[in-house]
């Protein structure tokens, strides 16, 4: 696997956006008031950057594949509580969908970077593992 710094990756990159972009949104509106809602909807949107992040640092490709799936899971969570919070109000629809279309991008480029990272570890030409006896 290719080093780098998460700082590098283009998917943390958008997921970092789209995070402060949720930070602003929250900041304001029926969000003043909720605190759990928005703590929570906030928690998700920093969840899927920091999953890249940790993915890339941990250094192995399986981890980074896992952090990946951790990450579109966070994406799935946020979604899900953005057509809650529209619902309730907290949201406009044109919000909602503007946010929408990044979920999807940045699904699309960590299902893309999955894959391409399976690949590279399919076609490797020997497989390591390393671990520690317990």
């Amino acid at each position: 696997m290719k080093e780098y710094k998460f700082e590098e990756e283009e998917t943390w990159k958008l997921a970092r956006e789209l995070a402060w972009d949720v930070y602003g949104i929250t900041s304001r509106g029926a969000f003043e008031t909720d605190h759990r809602v928005r703590n929570s909807v906030r928690a998700a949107s920093f969840a899927i950057m920091a999953n890249v992040a940790e993915g890339v640092e941990r250094g192995g490709t399986l981890e980074f594949v896992h952090y990946l799936s951790r990450a579109k899971d966070a994406i799935g969570e946020l979604q899900q509580q953005l057509m809650k919070v529209q619902e309730k109000g907290f949201i406009n629809s044109t919000t909602l969908a503007r946010l929408e279309t990044t979920l999807e991008s940045l699904g699309c480029m960590i299902s893309g970077l999955m894959t391409s990272i399976n690949q590279d570890f399919i076609n490797a030409d020997s497989v390591s593992v390393s671990y520690q006896d317990a």
